[in-house]
């Protein structure tokens, strides 16, 4: 009886609405109030954790009662080499993704669809050392290795900005006539045209008529005028980079 209150007055003592991490001195103060070892490497397999594991603290949890199954435990989930990450909600409330080991590309990161309405989450590795990062929803998270980064594929950092991806389009002089291939040398390549996107245009040659344009191997698209005619000849100039938005059909100018 007396371990149980021991053990209510522990969790007790957690605030409400906040999932500490699990670390050495929570995992020792655990065993002295009695919680068996099968509840404990539960916890330490199902929740978020911070542990050090060197030889002096491996002694130091089993001077303090710490049993092998709970080291064992312990050090399993510290050295995963994918660990967890742990996103908090608005509300605080921990959604746990694991992520798998990866030695080379780096791993996207899908939020779980009921943390889909919120705008950003606070987002940790649960691994030593600790990266916490703002981020938006979706795929914009890369884990490579036990670091957070953004994934350049869907997120337009500042130098891809710069250097005009994903919008800046150059077709080369070689192209046949009244046909523009481009490719936008984004962090991936486009795979479908998306009503309302927009390129900047920058033909490798004048038009002579009605023309067409392929990005990044998408498929050959009619460019057409502001009001959706086709085009007259020399409205396309060589060197000269236009403005085009894709209509849900075809491309226009888009002055």
């Amino acid at each position: 009886m007396k371990y149980l209150i021991a053990c209510l007055c522990y969790l007790v003592s957690v605030p409400l609405g906040a999932q500490q991490l699990m670390n050495n001195d929570i995992v020792t103060k655990l065993v002295k109030a009695g919680i068996g070892d099968d509840v404990i490497v539960g916890m330490v397999n199902q929740q978020p954790g911070q542990y050090t594991l060197a030889d002096a603290d491996v002694a130091a949890l089993k001077n303090g009662g710490v049993s092998q199954k709970v080291i064992a435990a312990m050090i399993a989930r510290g050295s995963s080499a994918g660990g967890a990450i742990t996103l908090y909600d608005a509300k605080g409330t921990a959604v746990q993704i694991a992520v798998a080991p990866n030695a080379g590309t780096p791993a996207p990161i899908v939020l779980p669809t009921k943390t889909a309405p919120i705008g950003g989450v606070l987002m940790s590795n649960g691994q030593n050392p600790q990266h916490t990062v703002w981020a938006s929803l979706g795929t914009g998270l890369m884990v490579v290795g036990n670091a957070i980064a953004y994934n350049t594929a869907v997120i337009l950092s500042d130098a891809n900005a710069s250097a005009g991806k994903p919008w800046y389009c150059k077709s080369p002089p070689s192209n046949p006539l009244n046909v523009y291939t481009c490719s936008l040398n984004a962090a991936s390549a486009l795979n479908a045209y998306t009503e309302g996107m927009f390129l900047l245009l920058n033909p490798g040659a004048n038009n002579a008529a009605g023309s067409t344009l392929n990005v990044d191997g998408v498929g050959l698209t009619a460019i057409l005028q502001k009001n959706g005619v086709t085009l007259s000849p020399g409205q396309l100039v060589a060197g000269q980079a236009v403005w085009i938005w894709y209509d849900g059909a075809n491309f226009r100018l888009l002055y």
